[in-house]
């Protein structure tokens, strides 16, 4: 069989460009150290690769996350070893002022240095990082702590007085204001119709289950049900002079009450939402403490304690010299440390889980990147001698394509 010219140069040509393709192809998976450098090099290879970079990625944003709320919890312990220092130094002040040998000069002094640890305790509720306050929850632009003002209005309820004559009478001569801070809601209720002086009061501060003792109602009246919760000394007080005129007494219809809403010395203004960062794949972790968890009772904790409510009773006691409140009440500074440092051992015990969540992570990287790079990366060595070998068919499909085609007019044309 006769073979022409042009047939034995489109031979050359193509055995020129596969060897020159294979040569072009080693070279850059020379140049970029893998194996694969695209789709079609190996499809079902690309596939997987890809699917590790994904879920490399995965773990590398679970590391950062990990990382970045690490500065949070160092904050959070650092504030609440300062919160525990400075119960700590409350009880020892209150300690030396519980005993017989401390006076009215000494505890006036120890009022003012509890005063100075009860607005150092409420800065460090307010704590910030940056612009965003650390203890409010998710509402971080929000200051957690404020404080709350000693005078609120009586809110006056009708239901059980005499409803045929109440709408008779105009509600404003009952305006009062109830004065003085209380974790509890108190109702004032009048026993005895009559005017001041004559009318009779019993107080609830359970929502109206028990009641206190009867008293006369007079212009300035304790808030208090002595069988009931601790005394927080609120009063109850209705405006005018000493003297009741005569012509026109205000009288009090029986049933009428007064009603008085928690009025805490601070208030938490943040919500009791958690902060959750994925420690793994649908897992997640809450990271974020509260200054509501820190600071005030939990219903749900019978040893859990309001420190602000606490610390205020303790310094009206310290000026109104009554030691005795003071040795009833000691124990309770206590309890607030240690409310203090069981959140601190939340966040240790968060730090710890992050740090055994990052370890695994780490773990997990290592792992797929050494099956990614099974599949993706060049081997050197072989790919060394594929490259050589390479060379050499080009160089040797180029000596023999070039005795192969001696190319003239003459040759061109049979």
């Amino acid at each position: 069989m006769r073979v022409t010219d042009l047939t034995k140069h489109n031979s050359v040509v193509r055995a020129l460009n596969t060897a020159s393709s294979e040569l072009a192809t080693l070279q850059e998976n020379m140049s970029s150290g893998k194996r694969i450098n695209r789709l079609s090099d190996d499809p079902i290879g690309a596939t997987q690769v890809q699917d590790f970079k994904t879920k490399l990625s995965f773990l590398d944003t679970i590391k950062r996350n990990i990382q970045n709320n690490y500065i949070m919890l160092d904050r959070y312990e650092d504030e609440l070893a300062d919160m525990g220092d400075m119960l700590r130094t409350a009880k020892t002040l209150i300690l030396a002022q519980a005993n017989g040998s401390a006076g009215d000069a000494t505890r006036e002094v120890t009022a003012t240095e509890l005063e100075a640890i009860i607005d150092a305790l409420f800065e460090a509720g307010n704590s910030k990082i940056g612009k965003l306050f650390i203890f409010a929850g998710t509402q971080t632009l929000t200051r957690p702590l404020a404080r709350n003002e000693a005078v609120q209005p009586a809110l006056i309820d009708v239901r059980n007085a005499d409803t045929g004559f109440i709408f008779a009478v105009e509600l404003d001569q009952y305006e009062g204001r109830f004065i003085g801070h209380s974790s509890n809601s108190y109702i004032l209720r009048i026993t005895k119709e009559g005017p001041f002086g004559r009318a009779r009061y019993e107080v609830s501060d359970d929502g109206g289950e028990s009641w206190g003792k009867e008293h006369t109602l007079l212009r300035d009246n304790q808030v208090v049900n002595e069988s009931g919760k601790l005394d927080d000394r609120v009063r109850l007080l209705f405006p005018g002079g000493d003297q009741q005129e005569p012509e026109a007494p205000t009288i009090f219809l029986e049933g009428l009450e007064f009603v008085s809403p928690s009025n805490p010395p601070v208030g938490y203004h943040g919500n009791d939402d958690k902060k959750f960062i994925p420690t793994g794949e649908g897992t997640l972790l809450p990271v974020n403490l509260t200054a509501r968890e820190i600071f005030f009772k939990n219903e749900q904790d019978p040893e859990s304690i309001d420190i602000f409510d606490l610390l205020f009773t303790l310094k009206r006691s310290l000026i109104e010299n009554e030691p005795k409140v003071l040795e009833e009440r000691i124990d309770e500074l206590d309890r607030a440390f240690n409310q203090v440092l069981n959140r601190r051992a939340d966040v240790g015990s968060t730090r710890r889980e992050l740090e055994l969540q990052f370890d695994k992570m780490g773990d997990r990287e290592f792992t797929k990147t050494k099956q990614m790079s099974a599949i993706e990366d060049l081997d050197l060595p072989e790919a060394v001698m594929d490259l050589n070998l390479a060379e050499l068919r080009n160089q040797a499909s180029l000596n023999t394509g070039a005795r192969l085609i001696q190319p003239s007019l003459i040759n061109f044309l049979r």
